[in-house]
């Protein structure tokens, strides 16, 4: 009888324990992924940190052996913990059961609902603001103000404006041709010289532009400089000039522009020709090539 009853305790002893242990697994398999199933507290099995703790304890063996914070950080709460040793150690022991319940995933568990929002009385409202309702009128008008804009000028592009390099202050005005300058109508070239006329000078043509001059020393630094406007297609004469550092300007020679220079490149476009008389007094001319000018 007596025996029969220690054998009875000694069952009933066992399932409590193994009652305990599925228990346990079956917390253990709730853990985050990164987190060793072997890790626990001193005090608590199942208990464990997020970071490395020094009440943390490895189960592998049965026995709670201590972890060093470096071990913790790289083995036990990362996903490598699968790798250690102490791990494939302690899952020789596991029951099949018990492992498998490590490895069972969660059920999903659905998130409630949020609750409806709570619709006020339209007593409680608030009123619309002035605000709200003329933003989009002005939007709508700003919008078109841009859309007229930009059909103006679409249809009316603005002149560009010719680079131009400023030393100095400038000055502008609008002059028509000065001195023993040839106006022109037109820019209609003159015949092409003969072999009887006499070279007179060289000429500078200029249209109804803006052009950049110069005012340039005998080294060639450009020590001031003006911009001005022609009216019509005009002549002046130019005199070549090179200065000592190589540089190559027409100087010209009449009128209020007398001492100004053109550059080539820099002062707009505007060509230079040499300029002959016949012995019966007609002008003739050849316009210079850019690579002469």
């Amino acid at each position: 009888m007596f025996g029969r009853r220690k054998r009875e305790d000694v069952a009933r002893a066992e399932e409590t324990r193994e009652a305990e242990r599925r228990a346990l697994f079956e917390q253990l398999a709730k853990r985050p992924e990164h987190v060793c199933p072997f890790l626990g507290l001193a005090s608590d099995r199942a208990g464990y940190q997020p970071e490395p703790n020094a009440e943390h304890r490895c189960y592998a063996f049965g026995d709670p052996a201590p972890l060093s914070d470096e071990q913790q950080r790289h083995v036990c709460l990362e996903r490598g913990y699968s790798n250690c040793p102490r791990y494939l150690r302690g899952v020789l022991v596991i029951p099949t059961e018990e492992l498998e319940a490590l490895r069972r995933p969660q059920p999903h568990v659905a998130l409630p609902p949020p609750p409806p929002p709570k619709l006020r009385p339209a007593a409680e409202r608030p009123a619309r603001r002035p605000w709200m309702v003329v933003l989009p009128l002005l939007l709508v008008l700003v919008a078109a103000v841009g859309a007229g804009g930009w059909y103006l000028l679409g249809r009316n592009p603005g002149v560009g404006v010719l680079p131009s390099v400023s030393p100095t202050a400038t000055a502008s005005g609008t002059v028509g041709p000065s001195g023993s300058a040839t106006g022109l109508a037109t820019p209609t070239p003159l015949p092409t010289p003969n072999p009887s006329d006499t070279f007179v000078a060289y000429q500078v043509g200029v249209g109804p532009e803006t052009y950049q001059l110069y005012k340039v020393d005998d080294a060639g630094n450009l020590a001031e400089a003006r911009s001005i406007t022609f009216a019509r297609f005009s002549h002046a004469r130019v005199q070549p000039v090179t200065a000592a550092n190589g540089l190559r300007h027409w100087r010209t020679l009449d009128g209020g522009l007398a001492g100004w220079s053109y550059l080539a490149g820099q002062s707009g476009a505007f060509e230079i020709r040499k300029l002959y008389r016949s012995p019966n007094g007609q002008e003739h001319a050849i316009v210079l090539p850019p690579d002469q000018v």
